[in-house]
């Protein structure tokens, strides 16, 4: 039985450290053009960007002429956790729009809309401005794991942006508790009965 406490014990404990952790994430920069190099343009061949749990912010630049360059990116979310929002943090250019794409999978099969999952034009009206939720356009609200690819591409002149994706861990369902301690009450009457059978 003391075992049995020990281990609750240690799992409650670790269950709150993992919690508290989770909660104090802070925005970070995941990928930065003017440090890192430019996103890929290619795009059977994204660049992969890792992605922690809070916010994480890219920073990019996309320009149409002389030569056009488009930014491709993959992001890949883990098991148990799940993409809740891509904000557009911050949006200069020199036009007024900028298409930004996404399809499920590590890169996009061609460069049509047939390989897309969803799309928006974003910067200012008709598209999406600074502040809006990007993925609620382009995947009709939060997805969960697996691999994302992002394509974005400036329609005319040279634009600069922030995105922030905001990865969170997947609730624990409110009657997953109550299963396991009930599970350890079993395994505790069991130990039990056995015990005094001996």
């Amino acid at each position: 039985m003391k075992g049995i406490a020990q281990t609750m014990h240690r799992t409650v404990w670790s269950f709150l450290l993992c919690s508290l952790l989770a909660l104090n994430a802070q925005a970070a920069t995941v990928y930065d053009e003017a440090l890192r190099g430019d996103l890929s343009n290619d795009h059977l061949h994204p660049t992969a960007v890792t992605l922690g749990v809070g916010q994480n912010l890219i920073l990019g630049s996309t320009v149409h002429q002389p030569s056009l360059d488009r930014d491709f990116f993959t992001v890949t979310i883990g098991a148990g956790h799940a993409l809740n929002a891509i904000v557009l943090s911050s949006y200069t250019t020199t036009d007024d729009q900028s298409f930004f794409g996404l399809a499920r999978g590590s890169d996009f099969k061609t460069l049509g809309f047939s390989s897309l999952s969803g799309w928006a034009l974003i910067g200012t009206l008709p598209g999406l401005s600074v502040g809006d939720n990007l993925l609620d356009f382009v995947a009709d609200g939060p997805i969960g794991p697996g691999a994302y690819s992002f394509w974005l591409q400036e329609t005319e002149g040279t634009t600069t942006y922030t995105l922030d994706y905001q990865v969170a861990p997947v609730p624990i369902p409110a009657a997953l508790p109550l299963f396991l301690s009930g599970l350890l009450g079993i395994g505790a009457m069991a130990r039990k009965v056995r015990y005094t059978m001996r």
